[in-house]
C-alpha cells in the first residue's frame, strides 16, 4: 500500500537528510494519497514533519513514507506512526490481514487504539512483543521500524517475499528502500552490476535464488526474517537476520497415512481459500482481481466476486490477450467465467508495438531484466487495472509452486514410484496422464520414456566469456541444496522453488508492476493458512490421476466451468514469443543490442552480433537467449550501468 525509505548514518553526516530525501523523490508511484517524515538527532530528539529542505544536520537516522491509502485514509493513520510514549516510530509497506485478531489481543492487554488499521497494531505488536511479534503476523510486509527505547533500526519481510525491501551499506551509512531505485539515488554513482546475478541471468536461469540483486552493492532482506543494527555502535554489516518461520517445518513425512483423506483436503482447501479471499478483500477502496483465464485466477476470481456480489459490492476484473480467438489467446477463456457471472471486466490487447514502447517503462519498474517477456504483460494488466480505477487487485502467482503446476512435477512422481518399485503404480500413473492428455497409452508412453531418456543439447552460451563467474559461490552452492525435510521428490521440487526458484522473482515482479501504476496487488495463493496446508499433503494430492494441480482442480470443479478446469494447455500470458521477437520486434531489438552493451564484458562482441543476426536470419531460434540480451540492453541504458 505504501512505499518506505530508511536511513541509518552513524556519522551524521550533513547530507544525511538530503539523501533521505533523494530515496523519498524516487517512488511517488507508491504513494500518490500523502507523505511523511521522521528524522532523529544525534540527540535523540524526534522530529517529524512533511518532507522539506530544512531539517537538521546532526541526523542519525531518518524514516520517510508514501501513502497509498487502502485502509484508514484518516490522518490518524498517516506514517512515519509514533508510539504515544514516543519510544517507537515506524513506516510499513503491507497489509496484515489477521490484524483484527491482533487488536482484540492487545486491547485485552489494555492497548488503546486511534486507527482502524492494521499500521498501529503492528507497532503494538512490536511494543509488546518485541522480534516475537513477527511470526505473529499473517500478510505481506516489509517494516522498519526504530526502537528508541533500546536504540535499535528494525527491519523485516513476510514470509514469501510478496512485498520488497532492500539494503546497501556505504561507509557508517545503512540505506533501505521498498525499491533499488531508492538505494541507487543515495548512492550517487553509476551503479555495476553484480557478476554473479548477471552470469545466472545470461546463461537462462536466476536460480538457486540468492538475496543479491543485479546491482553490486544493492541487495534483498531475506523474506520470514528479522533484524535489529544498533543505532550507535558496533558493525552495520553483516546485517544478522533471524528467522521467526521456517517452510520445513511443515511437510507431509508419511504420505502412506496423511493427515487428511482426499476429500477431506479438497473441502480443507476450499474453506481455507474462501476465508483467504475474506481476509483479502478487507479494503476501503475498489478490489478485482486479474483474469487470464487459467484455473488459478479464475478460482480467485470465481470466490472474491461471489462474495462482494453477497456484499452488495462491485467486483472488475482485468484480462488481457491476443484478441484473435488463436490458439495463444488468453481472453476467450476469461471470457467464459464473464459471461456466465456477469462480470465487469476490462480487457486489453497484447501487441508488439506495446511491448517496443513500453520495455524501458517496465524494466524500470522491475528494476532488473525478466527472464520472459510474460513480465511486459502483466505490467499492462495492472495498467488496465488502474486505469479502470482499482486500488487493490487480486494476482493468482504462485499456485504452479505450491501446488504442483507443471509437467515436471508429473515426471518426478513417476520417477519415484519407480524408484520405489511400485511399478504398477507409475503405470497406472503414465495410464492416467495418456488419458487426460486424450493420448494412447502406448504411444504416449514411448513418447514420454523417449524425453526422459534423451539427452538435452546443452546450449554453450559461444557468445559469452567462457571463464565468466564459472563456478559457483558459497551462498549459492548452499541454496542449490536447500530443499526441505519432506521425502517426496514433487514436495522438495515445490519447497525449492519457493525458498530459492520462480516464486522469489515472480512475487517482486507483481509488487512492482502493481505499483507502479499505484496499486496494491494481494496473492491469495502465498497466504501463510494456504502454504502451510499445501505443504503439509502428500505429493500425490497435487500431482496425481493424470492431472497436475489436482487439489486445486478439484476445488476449482465445484465452483467454475469445465472449459477451464478440464483444459489441456497452460494459461497465463501467452503468445508467440519467438515470433514477434524475429517479426515485429526485431528492429528496436537489434538497435537497442547494437548500441553498445555487447561490446563491454563479458561478451565475445562479435561473437554476440553474429548469434544474434543468425536469430534474426532464421538460421537459429534461440528467442530466449536473444530476448535475455535485448532485455539486458534495455535495463542497463535504463539505470546507466556501468557494464564490467
Amino acid at each position: 500500500m505504501c512505499g518506505v525509505s530508511g536511513l541509518l548514518d552513524r556519522a551524521g553526516s550533513a547530507d544525511a537528510p538530503e539523501a533521505l530525501l533523494a530515496m523519498h523523490a524516487t517512488i511517488r508511484h507508491r504513494g500518490p494519497d500523502g507523505e511523511g517524515l521522521l528524522l532523529l538527532d544525534r540527540d535523540g530528539g524526534v522530529e517529524v514533519a512533511p518532507p522539506g529542505p530544512d531539517h537538521s544536520s546532526r541526523t542519525l537516522a531518518g524514516l520517510a513514507f508514501r501513502w497509498l491509502k487502502v485502509l484508514d485514509p484518516s490522518d490518524a493513520a498517516r506514517q512515519p506512526m509514533l508510539s504515544p510514549d514516543k519510544r517507537h516510530a515506524l513506516v510499513f509497506n503491507g497489509e496484515i490481514y489477521n490484524f483484527r485478531d491482533l487488536r482484540h489481543t492487545l486491547e485485552a492487554k489494555g492497548r488503546v487504539f486511534r486507527t482502524r488499521g492494521d499500521a498501529e497494531v503492528v507497532l503494538a505488536a512490536y511494543e509488546v512483543w518485541g522480534g516475537d511479534c513477527f511470526a505473529r503476523l499473517d500478510g505481506m510486509w516489509a517494516i522498519v521500524l526504530l526502537d528508541l527505547a533500546r536504540r535499535r533500526l528494525i527491519l523485516s519481510r513476510d514470509r514469501f517475499g510478496i512485498k520488497p525491501l532492500h539494503f546497501a551499506r556505504r561507509g557508517s551509512r545503512l540505506l533501505l528502500g521498498s525499491e533499488i531505485k531508492q538505494v541507487l539515488a543515495a548512492l550517487g554513482e553509476r551503479p555495476r552490476p553484480h557478476p554473479r546475478t548477471l552470469a545466472r541471468f545470461l546463461r537462462g536461469s536466476l536460480f538457486p535464488y540468492v538475496d543479491d540483486t543485479f546491482f553490486e552493492e544493492v541487495r534483498a532482506v531475506p523474506p520470514a526474517t528479522w533484524c535489529e543494527v544498533p543505532l550507535d555502535g558496533g558493525p552495520i554489516e553483516p546485517l544478522e537476520f533471524r528467522p521467526y518461520w521456517n517452510l520445513s517445518d511443515f511437510n507431509c513425512p508419511a504420505p502412506e497415512s496423511p493427515s487428511l483423506s482426499y476429500g477431506d483436503a479438497v473441502a480443507r482447501l476450499r474453506a481455507t481459500l474462501a476465508a483467504t479471499i475474506e481476509t483479502h478483500r478487507v479494503a476501503d477502496v475498489t478490489v478485482g482481481s486479474l483474469l487470464s483465464g487459467g484455473l488459478d485466477s479464475s478460482l480467485l476470481t470465481s470466490l472474491g466476486a461471489a462474495a462482494a456480489r453477497a456484499d452488495g459490492r462491485p467486483w472488475p476484473t482485468f484480462s488481457v490477450g491476443l484478441g484473435n480467438g488463436g490458439p495463444l489467446d488468453e481472453l476467450r477463456f476469461a471470457h467464459v467465467l464473464v459471461e456466465r457471472d456477469g462480470l465487469e471486466n476490462h480487457t486489453a490487447i497484447l501487441e508488439p508495438a506495446w511491448f517496443a514502447s513500453n520495455a524501458t517503462a517496465v524494466i524500470r519498474a522491475l528494476e532488473e531484466p525478466p527472464l520472459g517477456m510474460a513480465a511486459l504483460a502483466q505490467y499492462r494488466a495492472f495498467e488496465l487495472a488502474r486505469n479502470a480505477g482499482a486500488t487493490v487487485v487480486l494476482d493468482g502467482q504462485g499456485a504452479d509452486e505450491v501446488f504442483g503446476g507443471y509437467a515436471g512435477h508429473q515426471r518426478m512422481l513417476v520417477g519415484q514410484r519407480l524408484r520405489e518399485g511400485r511399478v504398477v503404480a507409475a503405470l497406472r500413473e503414465l495410464g492416467a496422464m495418456a488419458t487426460w492428455q486424450e493420448r494412447g497409452f502406448l504411444p504416449f508412453t514411448a513418447e514420454y520414456a523417449w524425453k526422459g531418456l534423451a539427452r538435452r543439447a546443452g546450449r554453450d552460451f559461444i557468445y559469452l566469456d567462457p571463464d565468466f563467474c564459472g563456478s559457483a559461490a558459497p551462498a549459492e552452492r548452499e541454496a542449490a541444496g536447500d530443499f526441505g525435510r519432506d521425502p517426496s521428490a514433487v514436495n522438495r521440487a515445490l519447497y525449492h522453488s519457493v525458498r530459492r526458484g520462480n516464486v522469489r522473482v515472480v512475487l517482486p515482479y507483481s509488487d512492482k508492476s502493481a505499483m507502479a501504476h499505484s496499486v496494491e496487488a494481494r496473492v491469495p495463493y502465498f497466504d501463510r493458512a494456504v502454504v502451510e496446508l499445501a505443504f503439509s499433503l502428500p505429493d500425490s494430492y497435487k500431482v496425481g490421476g493424470g492431472e497436475v494441480k489436482r487439489l486445486l482442480r478439484d476445488v476449482g470443479r465445484l465452483h467454475l466451468p469445465r472449459a477451464i478446469t478440464e483444459r489441456k494447455d497452460r494459461g497465463g500470458f501467452t503468445f508467440d514469443e519467438q515470433a514477434w521477437l524475429r517479426r515485429e520486434l526485431w528492429p528496436v531489438v537489434r538497435e537497442t543490442t547494437g548500441s553498445g552493451i555487447l561490446r563491454s564484458a563479458p561478451f565475445r562482441t562479435s561473437v554476440a552480433e553474429r548469434y544474434l543476426d543468425d536469430f534474426g536470419a532464421a538460421r537459429h531460434d534461440d528467442f530466449r537467449a536473444v530476448w535475455r540480451l535485448y532485455a539486458l540492453a534495455v535495463w542497463a541504458d535504463a539505470f546507466f550501468v556501468r557494464m564490467p
